[in-house]
């Protein structure tokens, strides 16, 4: 049941009307109910395991709060940790270690046949475990207090809007807002459906309008020339972007919708001026959560550059591995993480703004971010490390782009027309929000303006959004 299909929306009116229509006391048993049923839609048994990962973090939590000893505690963060680890490890990780095992295997000579269990990856099985652990985490650390409520807990768990794909949110954020009766008012019908016409024009307008191009150049990178790879690394930067921040828009726009507050997942990413300030703004809720439950607990930056140096590459390296079961993630990550060390150390030797000047600093900045971004996402979007290294290589072949190989692509004049009016509105909307929010407050509050533009945001996506059954790319993690 996706976001951007006519399922969705018959799904989501019919449980306003129940979940505004029946009593204050009922709206917890309906939300849960509602949520099961969206994520059981693509596959009922996946709704075992979200009920597995549900009971467990529960268990363990309350079994925390209640231990009278350290040992007790560390017990049920043990437990919750193996559990919610290995089941996420056994589904996603176990054909690539078989795999892996069997090709070092053949190093040595030895012949054995390609074997894999073809185990079914549930759907946001990445993004409702690290919220799930966060939890366990947090109860561990005494920054919240174990929930009590079984139902109230459930809820935060399987909340449909953020559970395929985030954003992964906190627990002390979210489950004071479970426990409290909403309401439908006319503020948070107006700013969720806004945010849910952005998140839809992103998606449909813009990154389904380019994905063709991209998915046939990265199908077979040998056949195309350094221009076609530089230009379906841009349109890969634009279409993950668009895709995913448009994700977490609608799903923002949705809870807002019910009465609910998810946090900002983007920043506008690529106005960054720095590596650092590109993951300041980019996946948001992931950042982050690497950042406290990861980064920090190895050491941060308390130990000297050697030991931060070392504590970045393994948190991007981890995050490499936690998007992908494959080799050309790890990459990424591991690029991203090498990256930012030497950032890091030639802004704090060199320092280079006290003789670049602020302009020119930032300017240049914003190329070493692009340049990093852009060779990240080739890893990140090619179908192996080979494949990426082949589109990398053949940047030294430049030559014409035809427009007859772009409208092979399904990227014919009409759609290129279209896609650079749609490029043209989201920068100038992101130039806004990033640049100058101030002044988008002050037209927010305009009587006329929301309704006006979001009417016309809706006319937009009609006539123009690619519609169909396309899914979301962080669907696959």
């Amino acid at each position: 049941m996706l976001f951007n299909s006519f399922e969705f929306l018959a799904f989501f009116i019919t449980f306003l009307v129940v979940f505004f229509s029946l009593p204050g006391r009922t709206q917890p048993l309906v939300l849960l109910i509602a949520s099961y049923v969206f994520y059981m839609s693509w596959r009922p048994s996946f709704g075992l395991l979200l009920g597995l990962t549900t009971v467990v973090d529960y268990t363990t939590a309350l079994m925390m709060a209640r231990a009278r000893t350290e040992g007790g505690r560390k017990a049920g963060l043990i437990i919750a940790l193996s559990i919610n680890l290995g089941v996420l490890g056994t589904v996603k990780y176990l054909d690539f270690l078989i795999s892996n095992v069997l090709g070092v295997v053949g190093l040595f000579g030895y012949v054995v046949p390609d074997y894999a269990l073809g185990l079914v990856l549930p759907l946001g099985i990445s993004f409702y475990t690290f919220q799930s652990v966060g939890y366990t985490l947090d109860v561990y650390n005494r920054r919240v207090a174990a929930e009590r409520d079984f139902i109230t807990y459930a809820q935060y768990v399987s909340f449909f809007p953020q559970l395929i794909a985030g954003p992964i949110e906190r627990a002390a954020h979210m489950l004071p807002q479970f426990r409290i009766t909403h309401r439908l008012s006319y503020q948070n019908v107006t700013a969720g459906l806004l945010l849910v016409g952005y998140g839809l024009f992103k998606k449909m307008c813009i990154a389904d309008v380019v994905a063709p191009v991209v998915n046939g150049v990265y199908a077979n990178p040998a056949q195309y020339s350094g221009s076609y790879q530089l230009l379906a690394a841009v349109l890969f930067a634009l279409q993950i972007y668009c895709d995913f921040s448009g994700y977490s828009d609608i799903a923002r726009g949705v809870a807002r919708i019910m009465g609910f507050d998810l946090m900002i997942n983007f920043g506008q990413p690529y106005f960054a001026t720095s590596l650092n300030e590109f993951w300041r703004r980019w996946h948001i809720s992931l950042s982050t959560w690497f950042r406290d439950y990861l980064f920090i607990p190895l050491g941060g930056s308390r130990g000297g550059e050697g030991s931060t140096a070392r504590n970045l590459i393994i948190v991007f390296a981890v995050s490499g591995i936690w998007h992908g079961a494959a080799w050309n993630f790890v990459a990424w990550g591991a690029l991203h993480g090498v990256c930012l060390v030497v950032e890091r150390a030639f802004v704090r030797h060199a320092k280079p703004e006290a003789w670049l000047g602020e302009t020119a600093h930032r300017l240049l900045g914003w190329v070493w971010m692009i340049a990093v971004v852009l060779v990240g996402w080739v890893f990140f979007r090619s179908t192996s490390v080979a494949n990426a290294i082949v589109s990398l290589r053949s940047l030294s072949d430049f030559g014409p782009i035809s427009y007859f190989t772009l409208k092979m692509l399904d990227l014919a004049s009409g759609e290129l027309v279209m896609l650079t009016v749609s490029l043209a509105l989201l920068l100038v909307i992101d130039f806004h929000l990033s640049f100058r929010p101030r002044r988008f407050r002050e037209l927010w509050e305009v009587r006329w303006l929301p309704t006006a533009a979001g009417v016309a945001l809706a006319y937009y996506i009609v006539l123009f959004g690619i519609f169909g059954h396309a899914e979301f790319i962080y669907f696959q993690f």
